[in-house]
């Protein structure tokens, strides 16, 4: 549905789907402005010119106010129904949703009345209303939403500070107030805030330049509800217990965070996240700016959870200091947890205090300590899950800083450096604790610039030290603290040669049930030595991964498990998913919850990185093979040629036969013919040398693709053909299939539509009952070409819509690709040439991003079609040389006889009947080497329309003749236009 935005609280402004419209000069916008405040209304003409001109209207006005009208539903045109200015009884009227203009939405979300709709319609205003805009009108009603603004912001400042949240207040009541001095509510909230936040003096201030204001301006004193305020400030404030630290100078970032804990109210709320990450930082940062809410106090106890040297604290004798520093006489401590834990809940019952309790060994070390009442705001720090604390409990993940908070703080922590820290921080991970210790580093030697201090990074970033405390030291009091078998895997996890990984890779890795690896990687998770990424997908910090590998000893044994689970997960997914069934022992079956393509796109960056690690030449063509079809569909196909090559040079026997195929397929994909066809060729010679039936059949299909577009499709038939036998006879009905496929294409290539669209009807079939829905796509999408090619666009475009949907939920990137393009090619030949360029633009885009020649060589040829014939020649010629280049390249003769002809057709379109007369040669001359009926008849009868063109009407009609005999014959949708021109020649010569 269309999205309209129309913003009055501000600059008058129309938005549609995210695009501003132009809405004319300044009158204009006055005139929209007038019917919207009274939008779904009608407005009588009298009162729009009151509005707009007040007592000076122009001569002839409503013939003026018309040409406006007129201009804004022009304007609102791109709205469609959505905004419609339409004329009523005596005037007009704005029929528009009252939700899509700002100042409708704004009363209403102020009549809601609470804190969310008051926050909701504020966030509306973007300047002051109907600015730009002048007039007695409009100054009267930006008065009136001024007037309306300021009450509704008081009501928002109430609500927030009933909340607790007195600093949300300050910062956007403070330069209100300074705006408008003289409104006693709002100078009200804003000294009441200030004096929440601890802000005594300053509050004194302020109440004493607002007096002086109303004095001196309004001869009047502040009002009964400033005199009480004033009252309560000079009342001398009680004094509250607060043990918190000093707040971190160079505290940055964690908006999200900060924002979610300053208002989140009483509660508990546990922050958890890896050794250095500011947990610490983050609780005590948040809690000073509490102190307004929590008046009652701010208290802190550090809790020893990973403290070098000594056991984790005791909640009893935690407790003994939190009662302590709220104010109990040490003799009257009582002894045991039980009545402390009492005594403190009975002290804290009714007090807004903010309690920090920092680094946390475990929940049962927390429980005791809790309020139990519903006033306090406890802010837990923990480098573990605290997973057994009280359902009420909020749990607050924190990661590292980003790029641009990592260097903001290194730059507030070192401020006289003027070099960009960004590579510096980025070799820290961006983890708070060695982006500080490595300012501090550098102040402590200042003769270092930021080169030097990153030189030193790489060599020993985890042992450098501003005095005591290094990087490794935080990260070794979580590892001590694990079990001996979590020691061991973490270690085997920090060598292992990608970057994230789930249960059952981490179970081959440990020899682990899958199970047992799930919980201690849940385990290892829960202690915040690794992250989530996903659902039990799991990953680690770099210098955690370095602290690690510094632990752990290679382990071969270890590293081969892994790689032979990877080797043997994959090449079971890729057999879900091929086209050809893979000669050689069946792999392994996969869960039949596991989606095939979706694992193998998770696991590609580890593939990958298994690839580099391996050494042995079977892992290394049993990775490979694993990747062919995820590397077929996705690309890019320069890596895929790199990858396959490799296995290639490795192998040996029915490996290298199978990887010989491989290789094939993408230099196929690639346009390099020439070498598919040798790849081809060698393949099905070793499966000859040894007997395998299912190899030699496989390596035909290839190489007839291949020969189609090396030498022609005449060539590829009885290659196909061959294969086809060999599936039958093999029973291979998934390689029968595809062959019906392949030699349906290389009939309607041979312009034998009628025989195409049989095969493809029984491929078809034998893909619906094998359940296979690539297949099921891909033989769809054919058929839809061969609908088209013969003029049943309608039926084509059905056919191809339903490939394309198949396509996308199956997520075959390259099938959808190609089916817009022969759907772009169908829509044209529809007549809606805007949405067939369209189509093939997005097409254009996802071949290039797949680095597939062919398919951007097609939507080229398609996209210059289109352009042609919707008139935009200029478009259309780029398009097509682009087009023939390509094809010239990658030796696609069939492509080029295409692309010709469409260029003799433009160049005809043009006028420049020399260069479409060449164009259309050559276009005959590649038409009879490739044997294409179709593409000869295209030619003839542009040759033949050059003719008539130069005068020569006889040789004109006898090549039109001649082509329309050939169109008929192979039954191309082509003939009709051909008979018509053949028909309008020859009544010409009948008026002569």
């Amino acid at each position: 549905m269309t999205e309209v935005r129309l913003r009055l609280l501000g600059a008058v402004e129309l938005r549609v789907d995210g695009t501003d419209v132009p809405l004319g000069p300044a009158r204009q916008r006055t005139v929209l402005a007038a019917l919207a405040v009274d939008a779904g209304r009608p407005v009588q003409i009298d009162t729009i010119v009151d509005r707009v001109w007040g007592l000076s209207p122009p001569e002839q006005v409503r013939g003026v106010l018309y040409s406006y009208v007129n201009r804004l539903r022009g304007a609102l045109r791109v709205a469609r129904d959505r905004a419609v200015l339409a004329r009523r009884s005596g005037g007009y009227a704005l029929d528009i949703d009252p939700s899509c203009v700002d100042l409708l939405l704004f009363d209403r979300l102020a009549r809601g009345g609470s804190a969310s709709e008051l926050d909701a319609a504020l966030a509306l205003w973007h300047g002051p209303a109907l600015a730009g805009l002048t007039g007695e009108w409009v100054s009267r009603t930006r008065d009136l939403l001024t007037h309306r603004r300021l009450e509704t912001t008081a009501g928002w400042a109430r609500a927030q500070l009933a909340a607790g949240r007195a600093e949300a207040v300050i910062d956007v009541l403070r330069p209100l107030a300074g705006k408008h001095p003289l409104v006693e509510p709002l100078a009200a909230l804003l000294i009441e805030a200030l004096h929440r936040q601890g802000r005594g003096a300053e509050a004194l201030d302020r109440w004493a330049a607002v007096r002086r204001h109303l004095v001196a301006e309004l001869g009047t004193e502040p009002g009964p509800e400033l005199r009480a305020l004033h009252r309560t400030l000079l009342r001398p404030a009680p004094s509250t217990p607060n043990s918190l630290p000093a707040d971190t100078a160079a505290f940055t970032g964690r908006r999200p965070e900060v924002d979610r804990l300053l208002h989140c109210g009483p509660g508990v709320q546990a922050v958890a996240g890896m050794p250095g990450v500011g947990k610490t930082a983050l609780a005590v940062h948040v809690a000073h700016r509490l102190r307004g809410a929590f008046p009652d106090g701010q208290l802190y106890v550090n809790l020893h959870g990973h403290t070098a040297g000594r056991d984790a604290a005791g909640p009893t004798d935690v407790l003994a200091t939190l009662l302590i520093a709220d104010g109990l006489d040490p003799r009257r401590l009582p002894s045991g947890l039980e009545a402390r834990s009492a005594l403190w809940r009975a002290r804290m019952a009714e007090r807004r205090t903010v309690i920090v309790l920092d680094d946390a060994a475990g929940s049962d070390q927390v429980i005791p300590l809790l309020p139990a009442g519903s006033t306090c705001l406890v802010l837990i720090t923990s480098r573990r899950f605290l997973g057994d604390l009280p359902g009420d409990a909020v749990p607050v993940s924190l990661d590292v800083l980003t790029a641009d908070e990592a260097g903001t703080m290194f730059r507030r922590l070192a401020p006289a450096r003027p070099d960009d820290p960004a590579e510096l921080v980025a070799a820290c991970g961006h983890l708070p604790l060695a982006v500080a210790l490595l300012a501090r580093l550098l102040r402590r030697h200042p003769g270092w610039t930021v080169a030097d201090l990153l030189r030193e990074t790489h060599e020993r970033l985890l042992d450098a030290t501003a005095e005591h405390a290094s990087i490794a030291a935080a990260f070794d009091l979580s590892y001590r603290h694990l079990p001996a078998t979590r020691q061991r895997l973490f270690r085997l996890l920090a060598r292992h040669p990608g970057t994230d990984f789930e249960p059952y890779a981490v179970a081959a890795l440990a020899e682990l049930p899958v199970a047992a690896a799930l919980a201690e990687l849940d385990a290892l998770h829960a202690d915040n030595l690794l992250t989530e990424m996903g659902r039990r997908r799991y990953t680690m910090h770099d210098l955690i991964r370095s602290y690690g590998q510094r632990l752990a000893e290679p382990d071969a044994a270890a590293l081969g498990r892994l790689l032979d689970f990877y080797a043997a997960t994959a090449n079971a997914a890729d057999a879900r998913l091929a086209r050809l069934t893979r000669p050689g022992p069946p792999p392994a079956p996969l869960p039949e919850d596991l989606d095939p393509l979706a694992w193998l796109r998770a696991e590609r960056a580890n593939l990958t990185a298994c690839l580099a690690v391996a050494e042995k030449p079977g892992q290394i063509v049993s990775l490979t093979a694993g990747m062919a079809e995820l590397l077929r569909r996705d690309g890019p196909w320069s890596e895929a040629l790199t990858r396959h090559a490799a296995a290639v040079a490795v192998a040996s026997g029915l490996e290298r036969a199978n990887a010989l195929v491989d290789l094939a397929t993408v230099r196929r994909l690639t346009g390099d013919y020439p070498g598919a066809v040798r790849d081809a060729r060698e393949a099905l010679s070793g499966y000859g040398s040894m007997g395998d039936r299912l190899g030699g059949a496989n390596a035909l299909t290839v190489l007839a693709k291949a020969l189609s577009r090396e030498a022609g499709y005449l060539e590829s038939m009885p290659v196909i053909a061959r294969a086809l036998g060999a599936y039958r006879t093999l029973g291979d009905r998934h390689g029968e299939a595809g062959a019906l496929v392949e030699l349906a294409i290389a009939r309607g290539m041979t312009s034998d539509f009628h025989g195409a669209r049989q095969l493809l009807g029984q491929a078809l079939a034998r893909y619906r009952s094998l359940g296979d829905r690539p297949g099921e796509a891909y033989a769809l999408r054919i058929l839809g070409v061969a609908h088209g090619r013969v003029g049943d666009f309608t039926g084509a475009r059905q056919l191809l819509t339903e490939a394309l949907e198949l396509y996308r939920r199956l997520g075959a990137r390259l099938g959808e690709a190609l089916t817009r393009n022969d759907l772009g090619r169908v829509v044209a030949g529809l007549g809606d040439y805007p949405a067939a360029v369209g189509a093939l633009r997005a097409a254009l885009t996802s071949h290039r991003r797949l680095d597939h020649r062919m398919g951007e060589s097609t939507a080229l040829l398609y996209l210059g079609a289109a352009l042609r014939r919707s008139g935009d020649p200029a478009g259309a010629a780029t398009a097509l040389r682009e087009a023939l280049a390509i094809d010239r390249e990658i030796h696609n003769r069939s492509g080029e006889a295409m692309v010709l002809n469409e260029l003799g057709a433009l160049h005809r379109l043009t006028g420049d009947a020399g260069r479409a007369r060449t164009a259309h040669r050559e276009a005959l001359a590649v038409a009879g080497q490739v044997h294409s009926p179709f593409d000869r008849a295209l030619a003839l009868a542009g040759l033949g329309q050059c003719d008539v063109a130069g005068g020569r009407a006889p040789e004109g009609a006898a090549q039109l003749r001649t082509a329309l005999r050939i169109l008929r014959r192979i039954d191309a949708a082509e003939a009709a236009e051909v008979a018509a021109d053949l028909e309008a020649l020859l009544r010409e010569a009948r008026k002569n």
